[in-house]
């Protein structure tokens, strides 16, 4: 038997697993933004320039030196929406048909917590705390037997990011502040082995009884790892007036090894096909652990904030990530005769650009909203996948704060994605595509998130 086809037949499982080549589809790449709740009533615009309360510390550190005392910062946010999937066509790599519906709703819901604490503990000297998710996704279609299941079919990444931090404040005009991030991932992410086509085509000669595109012979692959990461955040603030404030915040690079196990659930077919390989020496289709490495990126934030008046302020951001960082992703695997998979991502850096204002009727409410472009990272249609239909994204927010005492504030956001609609033409003779059993896909996408956040915040 052929060793490359044994070796491939893994790799339509694989290479888009592991935990990074996926994104939620409120953000661009697989980023999260909602780590403020007031600041999402702006969309974020100012964020880096201190926003209003400690939960700005996320995008800038050096925000908590203008917050005196011991400040404590939550939110939680909800994400829904909508991405549906239109098939043009499908194939295996022998042209014949591959059949099944739409998928459905490929986003599901997601939760993202955030918390930030902070202490002025000398004059000049302040120390924090922020545990956020920077990273994460919750995608994938209910349906085993969508037209898409050779691309993705779950698909689940979770991150936990600890923040310690430290702002000095040397002067009336001056803040600097910096951190140390450790984070966790954790990841499971699924899709369907074409066994079908497998079994016709490994051989250099068809294998009886095996039908390509067949959806009664697929098998199943699920991906899970996790891995600790490990960087820092600084940041500086300038008060060149009472009224104005200007910040820049950068969060670092973070390399990831993310070490798991991928495991199988065989068809009929796919058993036959493991016990095969077994006789040869070339053992496939069985459960192995493997490692994908990566490097997230890093954001340079930029934010301004001024007031107009006791009531009203303006502010905006733009933000820069490089995700430029993500050209491949390569998957090696325990198995010795599974060699690595190559997958070729060339995403983007980007820009996330916003405008918002503020505005106080009375003293105990708070009024905001904003506008943003979140530009996406991947532009290329023949490496787009069903588990990444990134595009340009573009926000409206709206929030209000409602001062309960003078200590405690409770603010909510909501905010509505839209984006435009974007294409997917995958190719089996397309050598970005990571594995020809994947066959051809081409449709279009069309999506739109809602986010709800709600926190509090509180000063002692």
């Amino acid at each position: 038997m052929k060793k490359s086809g044994w070796k491939r037949c893994v790799a339509a499982g694989s290479a888009a697993a592991m935990i990074l080549a996926a994104h939620d589809a409120e953000a661009a790449g697989f980023s999260v933004h909602e780590q403020s709740t007031s600041s999402q009533g702006m969309a974020y615009a100012g964020s880096a320039a201190g926003g209003e309360d400690v939960s700005a510390a996320y995008f800038n550190p050096a925000a908590i030196a203008l917050y005196p005392g011991v400040q404590i910062a939550s939110g939680f946010a909800i994400v829904t929406g909508d991405v549906e999937f239109t098939p043009i066509s499908a194939s295996t790599n022998t042209g014949a048909p591959v059949t099944g519906g739409d998928g459905g709703n490929l986003i599901h819901t997601g939760y993202v917590p955030a918390f930030t604490a902070t202490w002025q503990f000398a004059p000049d000297w302040f120390a924090g705390l922020s545990v956020n998710a920077p990273y994460g996704f919750t995608t994938g279609s209910d349906d085993p037997g969508w037209i898409g299941r050779y691309q993705a079919l779950g698909s689940r990444v979770r991150s936990v990011d600890f923040n310690p931090m430290l702002a000095w404040k040397p002067t009336p005009w001056l803040a600097v502040g910096g951190g140390f991030q450790a984070m966790y991932f954790d990841a499971r992410l699924s899709n369907a082995l074409d066994i079908g086509t497998i079994g016709a085509t490994s051989l250099g000669v068809p294998l009886p009884g095996y039908n390509p595109g067949d959806p009664t012979q697929d098998s199943y692959v699920t991906v899970k790892g996790s891995d600790w990461a490990y960087g820092y955040t600084f940041g500086v603030m300038l008060l060149p007036r009472p009224d104005t404030r200007i910040g820049i915040g950068y969060r670092s690079k973070m390399d990831v090894n993310i070490g798991g196990n991928a495991l199988f659930n065989l068809s009929p077919q796919g058993q036959n096909l493991a016990a095969l390989s077994g006789l040869i020496g070339q053992q496939q289709l069985v459960d192995t652990g493997g490692h994908a490495a990566i490097t997230t990126p890093e954001t340079v934030t930029m934010g301004i904030q001024h007031d107009l008046s006791p009531q009203w302020t303006i502010s905006g951001e733009a933000d820069w990530t490089r995700w430029s960082r993500l050209q491949f992703l390569t998957i090696t695997f325990d198995n010795p005769n599974q060699q690595p998979v190559v997958t070729t991502e060339s995403w983007r850096n980007s820009w996330f650009l916003s405008l918002g204002a503020i505005y106080r009727p009375t003293e105990k409410w708070t009024l905001r909203a904003g506008v943003a472009y979140d530009e996406g990272v991947d532009s290329h249609a023949e490496i787009r996948t069903p588990r990444i239909p990134d595009s340009d994204r573009y926000w409206t927010s709206i929030g209000a704060g409602y001062k309960i005492t003078d200590a405690t504030t409770v603010n909510a956001a909501y905010t509505h994605i839209f984006a435009p609609k974007t294409s997917i033409r995958q190719s089996s003779n397309d050598p970005n595509n990571a594995d020809a059993f994947r066959g051809t896909l081409s449709g279009t996408v069309d999506a739109y998130a809602d986010i709800v956040n709600v926190g509090f915040t509180m000063a002692f």
